[in-house]
């Protein structure tokens, strides 16, 4: 059997996360599976509370009738077998065993195989994963270690519901299982809501890996937009929690006009007017009247600034409209120390903790990476932007569009963030620390079964070799492509280094950093990419024009070709690092031959010059050009004649030929690299460069994406370039397949309407990861 096991767990990870029904998540992971594997038979059965009994909970194949009445001893049966044994049982020909024991009307007369695997929880069985087929080829002894994968995400499952279950108190009146686990989750989460607490927070998954560590909420990003509805029975408690942030907000105030010598009389009045403000009986007292009304503190404290500042907007007075930013930015302060946040805002983490924002630039996050930064939560951010493929550079696990964090999470709370499903725990229990353990073992089991391929090629077995290269921003970045086994540096952003400083770099400093690079590339070929700013990257040394969209402004090639200096000064330094290694330049966002000519003009000014300085530098240096626009597609044929190489920026390509912003919350589901119209544009890209013999690279998110690179292999595109991390992952899918199979797949893709259809079927013949 054939099947993409990386694949499947995504999925039954996603189910994992968004059932609320443990029971109605077993029946659809058993959907699953005998969906992907076309099996015939796939069921459920957990001990009972006695452990005595195994029960059929859940399956696909088996009369449906059977699922709560198929009993059976954990001493009978094939299934009581795989219990006694505790490992894996593959048999042909099930109803000529000893132990088989048939079940009149379940209707498993007709199978030819059965394959028991038991569910474990932390050395505690739970019950077995039984799968069986009419046909005797159909599974093998092979497959045993795969299903063992997918029943320990089962078996996590399982444990899970249990804890749910013990979080409640025992009920005499004991319901049918789905029932009774659905009320006790919503019971569970009625409780710790009114808490102030919550067991678990979902959002998007946009860097995978586990981090545990304390909450630290990044102050300037802590707004009213973050905070949602929540009621209290606790009027007093609330009231005074109130008082005490208004008098932290007052004493703050207090002590930075002491501590500030150089302050202005006009700053003095401000910091003043502040104090007055909370100093103001009926501001603090129409805030109470809303929680005696039965809001918490900080939604109440959202009202009655909102109205304020509704009220002040409304004003002709120029000097009066703008008092209620100012009466906005005291509500900001007071809501600060309601979450526990005194305005120690710091750099350097003493411990591990958790970064909790609205959003982060790639900036603020290159400026927090440190050691004890464990993992990001952000109530906004998009699934593709900078600062999110940075995390996954920094192998820091990330999820977005969590919107109730400032509800339920306070400063310092202890957190464990799943980067890989999308949930965020909250002081979690010992039992929910324990299986991350497990699972954070299970991840360097995982990585060191892929790291045997470090140093093969990414080749189809017939032949077909595809180069994975690593995208890079930041020279620490070297390890992970040594560490991951990428064959070349396929994209190296020059903005980071750029982002980080208060001034542009010197030519000398561009220099020396291009340098390092190279030489810490140890023989990789380098693909650097000119300074590609704007849209979510800015530097706070340029001044920028005010846009209503900046991703369709000013930026990247186009502030380059404006600042002909500083783009000239870049240039000089990567022809100078190229005398010390392989290296090639790429111009990003390219919509036109005249920007391709210009390019080349100056590039040929600066490499005579260089000569005529009798400066070192690769004279047959290559360049390429990055497509990431729709409309370059077109008339790409003819920007060919000027350039070596092409890049498919897939980021920004499919966001633009989809018309997505791909950091609004609000059409993020819309973003889908599947979709057919983006599949035949890159395919599109791909024939064009193979048809007048230019190299094509597949570089962003998508390229990481198994699916998509399975359709990339397909295209026979020459290279991908994505992060680090998914290289042996990618490389392993590719080694497992044939060119001549993906072609055919390809050819079916092209004909579906929708990336639904594309995904359910490419699903189905993806191959083992195994």
């Amino acid at each position: 059997m054939d099947r993409n096991k990386i694949s499947i767990l995504e999925n039954i990870g996603k189910i994992i996360t968004e059932s609320a029904r443990p029971h109605r998540t077993l029946e659809k992971i058993v959907e699953l599976v005998a969906d992907k594997f076309n099996i015939d038979v796939c069921s459920v059965y957990l001990l009972d509370t006695d452990k005595r009994s195994l029960v059929l909970q859940a399956t696909v194949g088996l009369r449906k009738e059977s699922t709560g009445k198929i009993r059976m001893s954990v001493h009978e049966g094939l299934t009581g077998f795989v219990l006694e044994e505790m490992r894996p049982v593959f048999i042909v020909n099930p109803a000529a065993h000893p132990r088989y024991k048939f079940f009149e009307k379940s209707g498993e007369e007709i199978y030819s195989t059965y394959l028991g695997v038991p569910l474990v929880h932390l050395r505690n069985p739970l019950g077995v994963l039984v799968v069986q087929t009419v046909q005797e080829d159909a599974i093998s002894k092979s497959d045993m270690n795969l299903f063992a994968t997918i029943a320990s995400q089962i078996s996590a499952t399982v444990a899970y519901s249990g804890l749910l279950e013990d979080l409640k108190k025992e009920r005499q009146d004991r319901r049918d299982l789905e029932e009774r686990l659905l009320e006790e989750v919503e019971i569970h989460a009625e409780k710790t809501a009114k808490k102030g607490k919550k067991g678990l927070i979902r959002g998007m998954p946009v860097s995978p890996g586990f981090a545990e560590g304390h909450a630290h909420y990044l102050g300037e990003s802590i707004g009213f937009d973050q905070i949602e509805y929540e009621e209290t029975e606790d009027v007093s408690s609330e009231i005074s929690r109130l008082e005490a942030a208004f008098t932290r907000s007052q004493e703050e105030i207090i002590a930075l006009t002491k501590h500030v010598k150089d302050m202005s009389g006009e700053d003095e009045a401000i910091l003043d007017a502040q104090v007055m403000a909370l100093q103001d009986r009926s501001f603090k007292k129409k805030i109470i009247a809303h929680i005696k009304e039965g809001s918490c503190a900080e939604y109440a404290l959202k009202k009655a600034i909102l109205k304020y500042v509704e009220f002040f907007s409304n004003m002709e007075d120029p000097y009066l409209k703008e008092r209620g930013s100012d009466i906005e930015d005291i509500g900001k302060r007071v809501l600060r120390k309601l979450l526990g946040y005194e305005g120690r805002e710091t750099r350097q983490f003493t411990r591990e903790t958790v970064v909790i924002a609205s959003d982060i630039s790639p900036i603020d996050l290159i400026g927090l990476r440190q050691d004890n930064l464990k993992g990001i939560v952000l109530s906004r951010g998009g699934k593709t932007s900078h600062a999110v493929i940075l995390a996954k550079s920094f192998e820091i696990p990330m999820v977005i569009g969590v919107r109730d964090m400032l509800d339920t999470v306070k400063e310092n709370d202890f957190l464990i963030v799943d980067g890989t499903s999308g949930i965020v725990f909250s002081k979690p229990p010992q039992v929910i620390i324990d299986e991350y353990t497990r699972l954070k073992a299970e991840k360097v089991n995982k990585f060191q079964q892929l790291d045997v391929l470090r140093d093969l090629e990414a080749k189809t077995k017939d032949g077909y070799e595809i180069k994975l290269g690593a995208n890079i921003g930041l020279l620490s970045d070297l390890e992970l492509v040594k560490k991951y086994g990428g064959d070349h540096i396929g994209l190296y952003r020059t903005e980071f280094p750029f982002l980080v400083r208060k001034e542009f770099p010197s030519e000398n400093e561009q220099f020396l950093l291009y340098k390092k690079v190279v030489e810490g590339a140890e023989g990789r070929s380098v693909t650097i990419r000119t300074l590609d700013v704007g849209g979510d990257k800015f530097l706070s040394y340029l001044d920028y024009p005010k846009e209503q969209n900046p991703y369709l402004g000013w930026r990247s090639i186009r502030v380059s070709l404006e600042l002909d200096d500083i783009f000239r000064t870049q240039i000089r330094a990567i022809l100078k690092a190229s005398a010390f290694g392989h290296i090639k330049i790429l111009f990003p966002m390219i919509t036109s031959a005249g920007e391709v000519r210009r390019i080349v003009s100056l590039l040929d000014e600066e490499k005579s010059s260089l000569e005529e300085r009798g400066i070192p530098f690769d004279t047959t240096i290559n360049i390429g050009i990055m497509v990431e626009v729709p409309g370059t597609v077109k008339i790409l044929d003819r920007l060919l004649h000027y350039v070596d190489f092409v890049s498919i920026g897939t980021n920004d390509l499919i966001q633009y030929t989809l018309a997505v912003d791909r950091n609004n919350q609000k059409v993020a589901e819309l973003y889908d690299p599947l979709h057919p119209a983006v599949i035949s544009t890159i395919l599109d890209v791909v024939s064009i460069c193979k048809k007048n013999n230019k190299e094509v690279s597949i570089c962003g998110e998508a390229a990481s994406n198994p699916r998509c690179a399975y359709l990339f292999t397909a295209f026979e595109t020459d290279k991908l370039s994505m992060n680090p991390a998914s290289i042996p992952v990618i490389k392993d899918l590719i080694r497992k397949v044939r060119l001549t199979d993906t072609k055919k797949a390809l050819n079916s893709v092209l004909l579906m309407e929708d990336s639904r259809d594309i995904t359910s079927y490419l699903d189905k013949i993806l191959p083992s990861a195994q």
